[in-house]
Formats: C-alpha cells, sequence, structure tokens
C-alpha cells in the first residue's frame, strides 16, 4: 500500500509541480492573522476601544502601527518586546481617534520559523461611515510624486507604455 501511495504522490507531483509549491506555502498562511478586530473593510457605529490581531501560530509582532486616511501616524503606544512571543494580541487605543474617513492598522510578525510577513487591515466608524474599500474604489488616489488619478487611469497608462515599447 506504501509503494501504491508513493507512486501516486510521485505522478501528481510529475503532472502538477506546483503541488509542491503548496505543500511549504502553509508556513506563510500561518502567519497571516486568523482574526483581527475590527475586521478587514469593517464599519462600526462607535470607535474601536482596541485592536486585534491574531494568528494561528506563535509569533513576534514586530509592529502594530494605526494611520489615517491622510497617512497620519496615531501613536498607540505600541512597543516591539523581543521576549514576548503569542499568538493573541490586544491593545487598547488610548485616545479618541482624529475625524478620518477610514483607519489603517499596518501589522508586521516573525515566526518562530525566521519567517517574516506584513499586512493590513482597514476600518471606518460613526453613522455616516462607509466601508474603506468603497472610499478607496470611488475616491481620486494621490501618488507620492503628485500625480492623479484612479487606479483604471494608472492602468491605462501602463497598458499604453508597454504599447510603446
Amino acid at each position: 500500500m506504501t509503494l501504491l501511495r508513493n507512486l501516486a504522490l510521485i505522478a501528481v507531483c510529475t503532472c502538477w509541480p506546483g503541488v509542491l509549491l503548496a505543500q511549504h506555502s502553509h508556513g506563510a498562511t500561518a502567519l497571516t492573522p486568523s482574526v483581527t478586530f475590527p475586521q478587514d473593510d469593517a464599519v462600526l457605529l462607535e470607535q474601536p476601544r482596541m485592536l486585534v490581531v491574531s494568528f494561528r501560530v506563535n509569533v513576534q509582532l514586530l509592529k502594530l502601527a494605526l494611520y489615517t486616511d491622510k497617512n497620519d501616524w496615531i501613536d498607540m503606544g505600541f512597543q516591539w518586546d523581543p521576549g514576548q512571543s503569542d499568538n493573541n494580541f490586544v491593545f487598547p487605543i488610548p485616545t479618541e481617534l482624529p475625524a478620518a474617513e477610514y483607519y489603517t492598522a499596518e501589522w508586521s510578525v516573525v515566526g518562530e520559523d525566521r519567517r517574516f510577513m506584513k499586512g493590513e487591515f482597514k476600518f471606518a466608524f460613526g453613522p455616516d461611515a462607509i466601508a474603506p474599500s468603497e472610499t478607496i474604489e470611488g475616491g481620486i488616489t494621490r501618488r507620492e510624486d503628485d500625480e492623479y488619478g484612479t487606479p483604471f487611469e494608472e492602468f491605462q497608462k501602463r497598458q499604453q507604455a508597454q504599447g510603446n515599447q
């Protein structure tokens, strides 16, 4: 039976080499949060009193930063503790948040196997709040080079540039 299983595994890996890659991706997946509060793209009635980030495995939380929609940093008092490894992190928001259309929480972690992962989740709150994804999609974005345009306009520019090459 073991010989038959090994032959089947060899056949699958030969026919579909991506299967081998998929077997090794679970480590990175474990480093993505299984739970965040607020959830990504959440709309809350009131300001959250805390940020929660939970992972499937123990990690060291290297960064947890909160920004307004204008990319203004909000001091939450987070400090990296190299001795702390956990899978659940809860951080109170110590002050009233400044007015913004939405907020972005950026995080970065390193796993026990020294893999690094970073990400973010966005949320909005208040009686007139709308989902951050709707605000971002519907709005005009400003880039560092002071060009303005929608994501579609940026796509069109890239397509035109590729066509001219």
